[in-house]
């Protein structure tokens, strides 16, 4: 089977990533398949909290002063390096030489006929040059729609989860990738029982649209007073950032304060979503920016809930067909911080009735069928075979 090296400093370890997350699955979902996978990485996160899984899981370090350790997890060999601090802009450029030169010798050592990163710093780029000047096809996987003015050097290969980022990026730069769709392991996140109770809103930050969330629980107060509300406070916090919302138009009027929302429940962030599923009867995705597509929408449908949420970039492909899409005010999408109007929040109270009080079981297990990772490794492995097999007739011309 195919060999596939991960070669990015960004860790697939990282749980703040949802792209870590999606490239951690696929490369999981790769070596259960068959494929030989390492990850040479090092400890840069998004945020320093996405280090969780390391300091949860200590017997899996090497614990020595070590600067470069090895381990297995899932079916994936890491070659980690370590460093003094997990933000990319503060490697040293002792750290980034020592990066390359481990690089340089896993290709000789692994010999990969993929390779695999994401990330627009020079370190990366070196990376993907190397690998391209020894003949290695090279795939980056572009999950969100920032890369508008990168283009993506020494690339053969680019993937992505949706369609409409695709479409995002061919239209907007003429540049073609090829969407497979997002993986999950959904045994890691599925609740066994469920006893569903709110409508839950999964980090209140003003481009997920806590705007639209906030303006929403208030008209329920008297249009569906028996619905509760459920925030996640992740990377947003809900009770101090609602207080930053303005009036549309009213930059300086901000009428609202945590008292006001007594049919929102809060909890904290935390790496067991099993508990929040469960008690989750429909999932509000308001966002008011371009996203890709959206884990928790699908680990929502997985778990059978029915998804409210914007009409943005992926949102609708991540419920698979068990949602209701909704457009925002544009001065929402314009301003972060400005709350719709009343008469703007109607379409989302009519539509969050539905979702309460229609069956949507059946558009939910279907949805479920169009999210399994088989047919998000079908996609893959169509899309590489073209390479894997040429890769195979220069190796049978050079060794004959």
């Amino acid at each position: 089977m195919p060999k596939i090296l991960w070669m990015s400093p960004y860790s697939l370890h990282d749980i703040s990533s949802g792209a870590s997350i999606n490239c951690k699955y696929l490369l999981e979902a790769l070596a259960a398949q068959g494929y030989e996978v390492w990850a040479l990485s090092s400890f840069i996160f998004d945020m320093p909290s996405g280090a969780q899984l390391f300091t949860q899981a200590q017997d899996k370090l090497a614990l020595s002063d070590k600067p470069i350790f090895e381990l297995n997890d899932n079916g994936i060999h890491y070659i980690y390096q370590r460093c003094h601090s997990t933000f990319e802009g503060e490697q040293s450029a002792a750290e980034q030489e020592v990066f390359f030169t481990l690089l340089r010798e896993v290709l000789d050592r692994f010999a990969p006929d993929l390779c695999m990163a994401f990330g627009t710093s020079m370190l990366t780029m070196t990376c993907f040059a190397e690998a391209k000047r020894r003949g290695i096809t090279t795939i980056y996987p572009v999950l969100n729609g920032n890369h508008g003015s990168f283009s993506f050097p020494d690339v053969d290969l680019l993937l992505t989860d949706s369609q409409a980022t695709a479409d995002l990026y061919f239209k907007r730069d003429r540049i073609r990738a090829h969407p497979i769709g997002a993986f999950f392991v959904p045994e890691r996140f599925v609740a066994k029982k469920r006893h569903p109770k709110y409508v839950t809103m999964i980090n209140p930050s003003f481009e997920k649209g806590l705007s639209i969330l906030a303006r929403l629980s208030l008209a329920c107060q008297s249009r569906l007073p028996d619905v509760r509300f459920l925030v996640v406070n992740s990377r947003g916090n809900f009770a101090e950032n609602v207080q930053y919302l303005h009036e549309k138009g009213q930059r300086d009027v901000h009428p609202l304060s945590p008292q006001d929302f007594v049919n929102v429940d809060m909890t904290p962030a935390t790496t067991n979503m099993k508990p929040i599923y469960a008690a989750t009867r429909v999932l509000v995705a308001p966002s008011l920016w371009f996203e890709s597509w959206g884990r928790v929408v699908s680990e929502a449908v997985y778990n059978g809930i029915p998804v409210l949420a914007s009409n943005s970039g992926g949102l609708a492909e991540a419920a698979g067909g068990a949602s209701l899409n909704l457009p925002v005010p544009e001065h929402c999408r314009n301003d972060y911080l400005s709350l719709p109007s009343l008469e703007e929040i109607e379409p989302w109270v009519v539509a969050l009735e539905r979702l309460i009080t229609e069956d949507w079981s059946a558009q939910v297990s279907a949805a479920q069928q169009r999210l399994a990772a088989a047919n998000c490794l079908a996609r893959f492995n169509a899309v590489v075979q073209p390479y894997l097999d040429e890769r195979a007739r220069d190796h049978l011309h050079f060794n004959r």
